[in-house]
């Protein structure tokens, strides 16, 4: 336990050995070799129990680094993945994203110094695998970035140029013809007076039309209302009239029974009445 605890905190010879590392990456232009690697690990006395640890703690910079990239916090992002390439400087991704942290810091400073750590780290990614097609995508995307940045800078120069130029033009001619321009300005500021007379005609006579035309649409709905009004009258006026009739007829009815039908025995004909007086006799 107690040797783990001392592994885990900060280690000066570590800190050492990752500066070292890193100087000797810088000035040599290249990876260094495992032999130069454990020689300066054996000079600054750095156990191998303590580089598996460090390289264990690698990881975590790498893993740090990562976030910190997606939130393109380029400095904090740059520091670990230095860290982490000093126990791991063979390690393809973790060179990829130091290169894509350095051409992020680039795009928003335009320094200098982190173009030239693009082109070495793709060295070195180049070192390690002659073919590394990501790498060399990567400087591809800084020769495009430099290329647009410089057509950017002269555009933007010519621009201030010219326009420093106008202005200049612009005051010269300004000085000559005084009188004129502020003759001019006068005929300018009469046709604004001008046309601020018509603009406020012209919304005085909308604002009418569109009063005159609420009022008519006010007056069409009350007529429509009325003669909603007047044919409701109209229908109980009907109704009423169609009571009234149904009542007459009924007392007509009431007046008028109808004649009940009688049963009336048939008279005897003339001949029959002869025929019975002759039984008769």
């Amino acid at each position: 336990m107690s040797e783990n605890k001392n592994l885990s905190t900060p280690n000066q010879a570590i800190e050492n050995y990752i500066k070292r590392v890193t100087e000797l990456s810088q000035l040599g232009q290249k990876i260094p070799s495992n032999e130069e690697l454990l020689k300066i690990a054996s000079e600054l006395g750095i156990s191998d129990e303590e580089i598996i640890y460090a390289q264990r703690q690698s990881q975590a910079h790498f893993i740090r680094a990562q976030g910190y990239s997606n939130l393109c916090h380029w400095d904090d992002a740059i520091a670990e993945l230095e860290e982490a390439l000093a126990f791991n400087p063979f390690n393809l991704p973790m060179l990829h994203l130091l290169i894509n942290c350095y051409l992020g810091r680039w795009k928003e400073k335009h320094n200098k110094q982190d173009e030239q750590q693009i082109n070495f780290r793709v060295k070195q990614c180049l070192e390690i695998q002659p073919n590394d097609q990501e790498s060399l995508d990567l400087l591809a995307k800084l020769d495009i970035f430099t290329r647009n940045y410089k057509y950017q800078f002269w555009g933007i120069t010519g621009f201030i140029l010219i326009l420093i130029g106008s202005t200049i033009g612009f005051l010269f001619l300004n000085n000559i013809s005084l009188n004129l321009f502020s003759e001019n300005d006068k005929k300018i500021q009469g046709v604004k007076d001008e046309l601020v007379k018509e603009i406020e005609q012209l919304t005085n006579n909308q604002q009418i039309l569109y009063n005159q035309l609420s009022e008519k649409v006010n007056t069409q709905e009350k007529l429509e209302e009325d003669t909603q009004l007047q044919i409701q009258i109209l229908k109980n006026e009907i109704q009423k009239l169609t009571e009234q009739n149904q009542q007459l007829t009924e007392k007509i009815n009431n007046q008028n029974p109808p004649i009940p039908d009688s049963k009336i025995s048939p008279q005897p004909k003339d001949n029959d009445n002869k025929n019975k007086s002759e039984n008769k006799i």
